[in-house]
């Protein structure tokens, strides 16, 4: 038996399937929309989130430096001023001031002025003039 040959037809393109066929965009277009924006909304709270971190990190980082630095500060000034008290030691002595002698009083207690009294000035007001 011979085979039958098929063939298809393809049916004429109408407004109504160009009509679907732009629905059919538009959703697909909506939907990629929707989620590229969600996708970019993710990636700035990541990027938010890491750049937190790193502050954080930072900040760590430094406030550590920083205690470090200020114990290694105090112990070097340590050193400094106990060096300097050594080598100012035999200055000190050699110059050392001694005990304040106290003063005697030579001659009288000076007199206290006598209070004058003065006599008060006559205040004159101010004279307007008659229109």
């Amino acid at each position: 038996m011979a085979r039958k040959k098929i063939t298809r037809t393809v049916p004429d393109a109408n407004a109504r399937h160009f009509w679907l066929a732009g629905l059919g965009l538009v959703s697909m277009a909506g939907r990629t929309t929707v989620a590229t924006a969600a996708q970019a909304v993710d990636r700035v709270v990541q990027a938010r989130r890491q750049a937190a971190a790193a502050v954080g990190q930072a900040q760590s980082r430094l406030i550590e430096t920083a205690g470090d630095l200020r114990g290694q500060i105090g112990e070097g000034v340590a050193q400094a001023s106990q060096k300097i008290e050594t080598a100012l030691a035999p200055l000190m002595a050699k110059f050392k001031p001694g005990k304040a002698k106290r003063t005697t009083r030579r001659g009288r207690k000076p007199v206290a002025k006598k209070n004058v009294r003065r006599t008060a000035k006559k205040v004159v007001g101010k004279r307007t003039r008659k229109a």
